[in-house]
């Protein structure tokens, strides 16, 4: 077995002489066979291991004699350990996910924040590999998902992935080591161990060699999903613009890269590993055009050949106006007052100067600053005819989401100024106009 961690070591070069490696240490089989193996290429890797035991509030007196024996060890080893405690079960139904799932996430919390920048080391086995497999496959999971669990994830490193369990229990046997046995692995309640305790066997009764068969298998896959995943990186960063990535440089590639390819963009773009539903609606997406919501608030959109992150929704904001500088949530707004002004200067004001001059003698009450509102509307100058902002927003084109980032001003009878549309036809300056407001936005 010591000569297959020292292969997956070198392979997938999981070390480098002089690391820190932190061992996931649960008390089992695995885990002790683990510590001991690269307790035993201490010297030769020139190594500092160090030890980490997850409490998760789940399995009562068994997990403190888990948790007792592992101090035990440690003491007995000369490693350093750590030792956290969590309440999975509250967790889980505070954040409504599986037990199995809060508990590995809680655990990799805790080993993140133990290892402070150290390789983490856990005992994942190619009997755990197998299991994976077959419940991915049942699943329904792509080749990336089939590859099961990899050797090497980020700082996350496991020197067991080409040793089944069988030999695990073979070396502990041999050399010697203690191990305690979580009795849920017993039940069949669990998807895995039913996998482990009836799938498992009928496939090594049609293939004695069937751990030796699924090492090849493994070996293969990672290998093809390597090789389409750098292929997919490339379309990618071929498809890339600062604003999003084209949809043709996307389409114009084999449907299997275009899936893989999509899949990172939606990931760099909302910050969330997508379901294979939202990666095929994308695909789709990028010949209908149209927006997908991938996650909680956040939503991707295929507009003009582009794929992009839709915009958030912008919040209600308000804000007293005053002369001078006025520092808005979605830019500044020069407010100038000017107490005298005769026809002359107003005849030789142009159009766009015209749409951003008040009449501040119509004004009623206190003048603010805001985003729009429900039921808001304006009657332009010249146009004879009030519409609804909403209405007036949609035929310029300015999408909902960005709605409530155009600044207006009212008073307290209703919109006297619209940013980039023009000022209220009551509030306009004209002949009799005697003193003005000129409104000038930059960002």
């Amino acid at each position: 077995m010591k000569n297959k961690v020292v292969n997956a070591i070198e392979r997938h070069q999981m070390l480098l002489p002089g690391d820190r490696v932190l061992v996931a240490l649960s008390g089992g089989a695995d885990s002790m066979a683990l510590l001991h193996v690269l307790l035993s290429l201490k010297e030769e890797y020139r190594l500092h291991p160090a030890a980490a035991h997850y409490h998760h509030g789940i399995r009562g007196a068994e997990a403190d004699r888990d948790e007792a024996f592992v101090r035990g060890v440690c003491a007995k080893w000369d490693v350093p350990l750590t030792v956290g405690h969590g309440d999975v079960p509250k967790q889980a139904r505070e954040r409504g996910l599986g037990l199995e799932e809060c508990a590995r996430e809680m655990r990799y919390a805790f080993l993140e924040q133990a290892a402070q920048g150290a390789l983490i080391a856990t005992a994942h086995t190619l009997s755990d590999c197998e299991e994976t497999f077959l419940f991915n496959l049942s699943r329904g999971a792509s080749l990336h998902g089939l590859t099961a669990i990899p050797p090497v994830r980020g700082r996350i490193i496991r020197p067991l992935i080409g040793c089944s369990r069988d030999e695990i229990e073979h070396y502990c046997r041999e050399n010697g080591i203690d191990y305690v046995t979580d009795s849920t692995n017993d039940s069949d309640d669990y998807t895995r161990n039913r996998l482990r305790h009836r799938v498992v066997p009928e496939l090594k009764a049609c293939n004695p060699s069937f751990d030796g068969a699924f090492s090849r298998l493994m070996d293969g896959l990672r290998e093809d999903d390597e090789l389409l995943s750098e292929l997919a990186q490339s379309v990618l960063e071929r498809a890339q613009t600062e604003a999003g990535y084209r949809a043709d440089a996307l389409l114009g590639v084999h449907p299997s890269l275009q899936k893989r390819a999509v899949a990172a963009a939606v990931e760099a773009l909302s910050g969330v590993k997508p379901e294979q539903f939202h990666i095929l609606k994308v695909c789709e997406l990028l010949r209908t055009g149209g927006d997908v919501q991938v996650s909680g608030g956040i939503s991707l959109r295929v507009r003009g050949g582009l794929l992009y992150r839709k915009p958030d929704q912008a919040e209600d904001w308000s804000q007293p106006a005053f002369d001078g500088e006025n520092l808005l949530p979605v830019g500044t707004v020069l407010v100038e007052f000017y107490q005298e002004i005769n026809q002359i200067n107003i005849e030789k004001f142009n159009k766009q100067l015209l749409d951003n001059c008040v009449d501040y003698d119509t004004i009623n009450g206190k003048l603010v600053f805001s985003s729009i509102r429900e039921g808001d509307t304006i009657r332009l100058l010249g146009r004879g005819v009030t519409k609804p902002l909403r209405r007036l927003f949609a035929e310029k084109g300015i999408e909902a989401e960005n709605r409530k980032k155009v600044i207006l001003l009212r008073d307290d009878d209703g919109v006297v100024w619209v940013d980039g549309v023009g000022v209220s036809e009551r509030c306009a300056v004209n002949g009799e106009t005697k003193r003005l407001i000129i409104l000038s936005k930059y960002d």
